[in-house]
């Protein structure tokens, strides 16, 4: 496995890690507490997509 498909899927598993917290902290709180963790989660899939990407034309 390459190094950049390793980085694509610890990145696209931090993701769903994010997206699971944010939607517990949106059920338990509100919007406030859960928004920045889906960005964050966001910003995770887009890297994770251009790590893959990178790795398939190498």
């Amino acid at each position: 496995m390459s190094t950049n498909r390793r980085a694509a899927a610890t990145l696209a598993v931090v993701g769903l890690v994010q997206a699971a917290i944010g939607t517990v902290f949106t059920l338990a709180e509100s919007k406030e507490f859960g928004a920045p963790l889906f960005w964050s989660a966001t910003i995770s899939f887009a890297c994770a997509w251009f790590a893959e990407r990178r790795s398939t034309t190498s």
